[in-house]
C-alpha cells in the first residue's frame, strides 16, 4: 500500500485476544465487516502508529489509562470512552506507563462506514464518554465470541453488532441521552402543525408565539429534539409533498410549487434539487420510466 506506516510493541499480556478475519466478498460487497477484533491487556511499552490503512477503529477503555493523537491533536482516554476513527488518517496510541490501558477494540471497513464515521466526525471530537449501561463494550465482547466460534452466521451477526455500535457512536457524539429520551408535548404539536399546514406561509414568530415561548428557544429546542431547524423541517415537508404530486399525479410544476407553499417556481426548482440532487421535471421523468 503506497505510503503505509506502521509501528508498533506488542505488549500486552497472555490472556489477551486478537483475532484476524478475511471477509468473504459477499460480505464485502453488503455488510459491515469485521477485519480485526480484540481485547488487551496492555504492558508499558505498549504503542501503535499507523497511516493510510483502509479500515475503522473503535476503542473501547475498559479500566486504566490511554493517550490517542489524531490530526494533530492529542486526547487522554478513560475508563467507559471510546474513539471511533478513519485509520487512513495518522494516528498513534498507547497505555499510560502506570496506570495500563485495558481496552477492547474492532477494526472494521465496508457497507456505509464512512458514512457513519463522517457523521461521527462531525462533533469535532474522535472519542466519546459512554453511560454506564452502554451496550459498546457487550457487543465487542460478542464479536470476540463470534470469531472465536466461527460458522455460517458470524458475518451477517457481526454486521448486525457494527451497525448497533455505530448507531450508539453516533447517538453519544450527539449528546442525545435515549435513556430518558421524551420529546416535549409543545415540539409534537409544533411538528403536527407544521405537517397540516405547510402550504401556508409560516414564520418562526408565529410558531414561537402559538406555543408561548421565546423563538430563540423554541428554534433551539426544535432542533434539538428533530434534528432540524423549524424553518428546515418545514422545508423538508414540503419537498416531501412535491414529491407525492409529482409521482403520483400530472399536476404542471408551478401548481406543485403552489400546493406545496412555495410561491415561487424557480425557489422551488431550487430548494427541490438542493435536497434531492434532480429537478422536479428529472425526478417525475425517472420515477415514470421506473414505473
Amino acid at each position: 500500500m503506497s505510503g503505509y506506516l506502521e509501528n508498533y510493541s506488542q505488549g500486552w499480556s497472555e490472556d489477551s485476544v486478537r483475532l484476524i478475519a478475511t471477509p468473504s466478498q459477499s460480505a464485502k460487497n453488503a455488510f459491515f465487516y469485521v477485519q480485526e477484533v480484540g481485547y488487551f491487556k496492555t504492558q508499558p511499552q505498549y504503542f501503535t502508529e499507523r497511516e493510510n490503512l483502509s479500515s475503522y477503529l473503535v476503542v473501547y477503555t475498559v479500566s486504566g489509562k490511554g493517550f490517542l493523537t489524531y490530526k494533530g491533536k492529542a486526547y487522554t482516554l478513560l475508563p467507559g470512552q471510546a474513539f471511533f476513527i478513519d485509520c487512513m488518517e495518522y494516528q498513534h496510541y498507547r497505555t499510560d506507563s502506570k496506570e495500563l490501558w485495558e481496552i477492547l477494540w474492532v477494526h472494521f471497513n465496508g457497507s456505509t462506514s464512512s458514512g457513519y464515521y463522517d457523521q461521527f466526525a462531525k462533533s469535532g471530537l474522535p472519542l466519546v464518554s459512554l453511560s454506564q449501561d452502554s451496550a459498546l463494550p457487550m457487543a465487542l465482547q460478542d464479536l470476540i465470541e463470534l470469531y472465536r466460534q466461527k460458522d455460517i452466521r458470524t458475518e451477517l451477526l457481526s454486521s448486525k453488532l457494527l451497525s448497533e455500535m455505530l448507531t450508539e457512536l453516533l447517538l453519544a457524539a450527539g449528546n442525545i441521552d435515549t435513556s430518558n429520551y421524551m420529546v416535549p408535548d409543545y415540539i409534537r404539536n409544533a411538528m403536527r402543525f407544521l405537517d397540516r399546514h405547510f402550504s401556508e406561509r409560516i414564520t418562526l414568530d408565529q410558531l414561537a408565539d402559538q406555543f408561548a415561548v421565546s423563538k430563540f428557544y423554541f428554534a433551539r429546542e426544535f432542533k434539538k429534539y428533530t434534528g432540524f431547524s423549524p424553518n428546515e423541517y418545514l422545508i423538508n415537508t414540503r419537498i416531501t409533498y412535491a414529491k407525492e404530486l409529482l409521482k403520483y399525479s400530472d399536476v404542471p410544476i408551478a401548481g406543485i410549487a403552489e400546493k406545496a407553499g412555495i410561491e415561487n417556481v424557480s425557489h422551488f426548482i431550487h430548494l427541490f434539487k438542493s435536497r434531492t440532487e434532480h429537478t422536479p421535471l428529472n425526478f417525475r421523468n425517472k420515477w415514470k420510466r421506473s414505473r
